[in-house]
C-alpha cells in the first residue's frame, strides 16, 4: 500500500500517509475494487488478520472521484458502521455494498478501519468557512449520540461552533475543543498553503482519533482578500469589547453583555447585519435617545445620554447594561440598583439562552402577582427585607399608575400622539418635491415628527403592553386565571392587523376595492425599516390565492370566581382603587395600542424611505446605493456645500460602505457576547422556539425573505421567516398551517397573531434549527410536546 503525502491520492492513501506522520488515524487498511473481485477470499482473510483484536470496523469508500480538488463528492458513497470483523458474511456483505455505490471504475479503493468506540464527541472541521472563505475553523460536531457519522450523515441536531483563526488557548471553556483545535492546526504545518475539511471523533478519554483530511473545493468562489479585511476588524473589535465592558460614570453594573435579541431586538426588526440605512433609521428613531425618554416618562430612572444599539463593524447589538439601568425605577437608592444590575448581568452572563427573555426572566421590570415568589426565586439573599421592600414599593408605584383607567396615565397620553400622528398623515404628498433640498427638509421633518408623536409614544404603549403580559400571565401562576381563559382574552382583542385581515378577506372575495385596501394598508412592508424591501402596494399577486376567512373575536367576560380570584390579588398586592376589570381594560387597550401604533408609525416610517429613494434617484442612485448610505447623509446634505462632483462623493461613500457591508456578512459573532474571547469563539445560536398553541402539523416549507416582489402560494404550508413585524400580516389571510421564524420572543407581534388566530408556530428557534427547517423543505411541528424537526418528503 503506497503513501501520497500532498492530498492528491485517495482517501485511504492520504489517511495512511499522516498514520506515518504520528497522526492518531485509527488503523487501516485498504484494496481496490479489482483485487476484490480477483480474490475476495484472500482480501476478507487479511482483514480479518489485521483486525482480530478489533471487534467492530467501518468499512468506508475510497474512490478516485473523492477528495478531488475540483469536488469533495462528501457523502456520495456508502460507508457502513460497526461491522463484525468475526464474521466473514457480515464483513463481506458490507464492502459488496460500498463497492455496489462506486462507478465502474476497478481502481476505487474500500477502506477498512479500526472503530472509535465511546465516542463523546464528533464532527468535521473546515479551516475556512466554506461559502466565503472567511478565517474561521468551522467545527460542526455531535456531542450527544456517541457515533462517528452523525455530523456527516445529516441524521442529527449537532452543534456548530465558529473558532478565528488567531484564537487563544485561553479563550476555550471546552478542552474538548481545545485537543480538536490543536490536532487541526498540527495538519496545517503539513499542508500549510490548503484549506482543509477534516473528520474528527474525541473518546471518553479525550484522545482524538483523525478519520479524513480532504481539500476544501469552493476556495475558487472566495474573496482573496477576505481573510485580511476580517482579521484586521477582528483585533480592533477585541479592544472596543473590552473598553464597553468597562464601568461607566452614572451607569450601574461593573461590565455588559451585548446581544442581538434583548430590548428593542435589532435581530429580528432590522436583521443580524442589516443594510447601513436600515440600521441608521432605527437608531434615529427608536435606539439613541426615543427608547430611555419613553421609560422615564413611565417613571423608570432618567438615564445619561446613552444609547441603547451599537454597531460591531456592521452587526447590530444591544448593550444590556444600558438596557437594565432603564428598568430601575426612579429613585431607588444607588446602592440597590447596583445590586440589582450585577445580579441580572451575573444571571444572564451564566444561562444565555435567556437572552430574548430578558423582561420575564432576568429582570423585574414591573410589579405582579408573583413578584416576591419570583424575586426570591431567583436572587436569594440578594437584598436585605428593607432594600426589597424600596424596590417593592417604587415597582407597585409605577405598576399602579400603568393601570389606572382614568385618562392620566402614560399610556393615555400616548395614544393620544398617535393619533395626533395620524393627523398629520392627511397631508402626505410627494408630487411637489422635485429637488433634493425639498426632499432633505422633508425627510427631516418628518423624522421629528415620527420621533415625537410615533416612535416615543409607539415606545411607551410597547412598555405597558409587558406590563399587561406580566400581570395575565402571574395571575395565571396563582390560579386566578386559566391559560386556555387567557387564551381567549387574547383572542378577543380586536387589533389593527385583525381588522387588515378582514378588508384582505373583503379584497379578495370582491366585496372591497383594492384601490381602497392599499390606500390604507399600503404602506406596510415585510422589513420595516428596509428601502429594498417593498410595500404591499409594491407586491405583485398580492391577492392572488383562495383567500382565509378571518376568524371571529372571541367573546370574553370575566366569571364571577375569576372576578372575586382577581380583586383578591389586587386587594393582597395594595392595588387599593383598583378593580379585576381594570386589568382586563388595561390589557386590551395596550395589546390593541401597541399594535394600532406600530401601524401608524410605520406609516411615516415608510414615507420617510420612499422619500430617500426619490432623492436617490435624483442624484443617479439606485435602491440599493442609497441602502448602504446613512439617513444622516441625506439630511446632512442641505448643512453644508460638497466642494467636489457630489455624485463621485456619495458613489465612493458607497463603495466603502457596500465593502464593510460585505465584511461585516462575513463576521461569526455570539448571539449574546460576555466578553472580548466571545469574539474568537462563536457558538451558532440554538434557542429554545417559543411554542404557540398545542397543536401537532406536518407540511411543506415555504421561505419568505422581505425583498421579495411576488406572493407565493402559502395554502397549507408552513411559512419561515428571519424576524417578523407588521409587514408580514398578510401571510394570515393565505390560509397557512403554521409559522416558523428565527427570531421573536414569547411577546413578539407574531405571537401574538399566532396566539390570537390559533395558528401552530415556533418563535424564535434559532439559526440552526432553522436553517436546517428550510433547507429540508418539510417540517414536523409539535407544539404541544415542544419538538421542531425538519423531514424528509416521502415520494411514492
Amino acid at each position: 500500500m503506497s503513501t501520497i503525502s500532498n492530498l492528491e491520492g485517495t482517501k485511504a492513501e492520504t489517511l495512511l500517509y499522516l498514520r506515518s506522520k504520528g497522526f492518531p488515524v485509527p488503523d487501516l487498511y485498504f484494496f481496490d475494487v479489482q483485487r476484490w473481485q480477483e480474490e475476495n477470499k484472500v482480501v476478507l482473510k487479511e482483514v480479518s488478520q489485521k483486525f482480530r483484536q478489533y471487534a467492530k470496523v467501518a468499512v468506508r469508500s475510497s474512490t478516485k472521484a473523492e477528495d478531488t480538488a475540483e469536488t469533495s463528492m462528501a457523502g456520495a458513497f456508502h460507508s457502513i458502521l460497526n461491522v463484525n470483523t468475526r464474521s466473514e458474511e457480515e464483513l463481506s456483505r458490507a464492502i459488496r455494498e460500498v463497492i455496489d455505490s462506486f462507478d465502474e471504475t476497478p481502481e476505487n479503493q474500500v477502506l477498512i478501519q479500526q472503530m472509535v468506540v465511546d465516542v463523546s464527541m464528533s464532527g468535521v472541521v473546515m479551516t475556512r468557512v466554506l461559502s466565503d472563505g472567511s478565517p474561521y475553523y468551522v467545527v460542526n460536531y455531535d456531542d450527544v449520540t456517541g457515533k462517528t457519522d452523525s455530523v456527516t450523515s445529516g441524521n442529527s441536531i449537532n452543534k456548530t461552533v465558529y473558532i478565528y483563526n488567531g484564537v487563544k488557548n485561553s479563550d476555550f471553556d471546552s478542552s474538548g475543543l481545545l485537543a480538536v483545535l490543536n490536532l487541526v492546526q498540527s495538519l496545517e504545518r503539513v499542508y500549510p498553503d490548503t484549506p482543509l475539511d477534516i473528520e474528527f471523533a474525541v473518546d471518553q478519554k479525550s484522545i482524538v482519533s483523525l478519520l479524513q483530511v480532504r481539500r476544501i473545493t469552493t476556495i475558487e468562489k472566495w474573496d482573496a482578500h477576505i481573510n485580511d479585511l476580517v482579521s484586521y476588524r477582528i483585533e480592533f473589535l477585541r479592544s472596543y469589547v473590552n473598553m464597553l465592558m468597562e464601568s461607566r460614570i452614572h451607569l450601574f453594573g461593573n461590565k455588559t453583555l451585548l446581544g442581538i435579541m434583548p430590548d428593542w431586538n435589532p435581530a429580528e426588526m432590522i436583521g443580524v447585519v442589516p443594510h447601513p440605512l436600515s440600521m441608521s433609521l432605527y437608531r434615529e428613531l427608536i435606539t439613541k435617545k426615543v427608547w430611555s425618554h419613553a421609560r422615564e416618562k413611565m417613571g423608570y430612572r432618567k438615564l445619561p445620554n446613552v444609547e441603547l444599539m451599537v454597531s460591531l463593524f456592521g452587526r447590530a447589538y444591544i448593550d444590556v447594561r444600558n438596557s437594565l439601568n432603564s428598568f430601575l425605577p426612579a429613585g431607588l437608592s444607588e446602592s440597590i440598583s447596583k445590586k440589582l444590575v450585577d445580579a441580572y448581568i451575573k444571571r444572564l452572563e451564566s444561562d444565555p439562552h435567556l437572552h430574548d427573555k430578558i423582561e420575564f426572566e432576568v429582570a423585574f421590570t414591573c410589579y405582579d402577582f408573583e413578584f416576591d415568589t419570583a424575586f426570591e426565586k431567583r436572587y436569594p439573599n440578594l437584598l436585605s427585607k428593607v432594600e426589597f421592600l424600596e424596590l417593592r414599593g417604587l415597582m407597585r408605584d409605577i405598576t399602579r399608575k400603568a393601570l389606572l383607567n382614568d385618562g392620566s396615565s402614560s399610556l393615555d397620553e400616548a395614544l393620544d400622539n398617535i393619533e395626533g400622528l395620524k393627523v398629520l398623515q392627511r397631508d402626505f404628498s410627494t408630487s411637489l418635491l422635485d429637488n433634493p433640498f425639498s426632499i432633505s427638509d422633508r425627510i427631516n421633518t418628518l423624522i421629528g415628527e415620527c420621533k415625537e408623536y410615533g416612535t416615543l409614544p409607539f415606545a411607551i404603549i410597547a412598555r405597558h403592553a409587558f406590563i399587561a403580559e406580566a400581570i395575565l400571565r402571574s395571575a395565571v401562576k396563582r390560579g386566578a386565571l386559566s391559560e386556555d381563559r387567557l387564551l381567549k382574552l387574547r383572542r378577543s382583542i380586536r387589533t389593527i392587523a385583525g381588522e387588515m385581515s378582514e378588508k384582505f378577506y373583503k379584497v379578495c372575495v370582491g366585496d372591497l376595492n383594492k384601490s381602497v385596501f392599499l390606500k390604507e394598508y399600503g404602506h406596510l412592508r415585510p422589513s420595516s425599516y428596509d428601502v429594498l424591501s417593498p410595500r404591499y402596494i409594491d407586491r405583485k399577486n398580492l391577492f392572488d390565492g383562495i383567500p382565509q376567512k378571518p376568524s371571529r373575536l372571541e367573546e370574553f367576560q370575566l366569571t364571577a370566581i375569576e372576578r372575586e380570584n382577581l380583586n383578591i390579588l389586587l386587594a393582597e398586592h395594595g392595588f387599593d382603587g383598583l378593580k379585576a376589570e381594570d386589568i382586563i381594560i388595561y390589557s386590551k387597550r395596550a395589546v390593541a395600542g401597541r399594535e394600532y401604533a406600530k401601524f401608524i408609525f410605520t406609516k411615516h416610517l415608510s414615507e420617510i424611505i420612499e422619500l430617500i429613494a426619490k432623492w436617490g434617484e435624483l442624484q443617479g442612485f439606485s435602491r440599493e446605493d442609497m441602502s448602504m448610505l446613512s439617513v444622516q447623509d441625506i439630511i446632512d446634505f442641505v448643512f453644508s456645500p460638497l466642494t467636489k462632483d457630489r455624485e463621485a462623493y456619495f458613489a465612493r461613500k458607497i463603495e466603502k460602505a457596500q465593502e464593510s457591508y460585505n465584511v461585516a456578512s462575513s463576521f461569526k459573532l455570539n448571539y449574546l457576547i460576555r466578553s472580548s474571547r466571545d469574539v474568537n469563539i462563536v457558538p451558532m445560536q440554538r434557542n429554545q422556539p417559543n411554542f404557540i398553541g398545542n397543536d401537532i402539523i406536518e407540511g411543506e416549507v415555504v421561505f419568505l425573505n422581505p425583498y421579495t416582489s411576488s406572493v407565493p402560494n402559502l395554502r397549507d404550508k408552513i411559512v419561515c421567516i428571519e424576524g417578523a413585524d407588521p409587514g408580514y400580516d398578510w401571510i394570515f389571510a393565505k390560509n397557512i398551517a403554521g409559522l416558523v421564524t428565527k427570531y421573536g420572543g414569547a411577546n413578539s407581534h407574531m405571537a401574538i397573531r399566532c396566539a390570537e388566530l390559533n395558528i401552530p408556530a415556533a418563535i424564535g428557534c434559532g439559526e440552526q434549527p432553522f436553517e436546517r427547517v428550510v433547507q429540508s423543505g418539510y417540517c414536523f411541528l409539535d407544539c404541544q410536546r415542544m419538538k421542531l424537526e425538519p423531514k424528509s418528503i416521502s415520494i411514492k
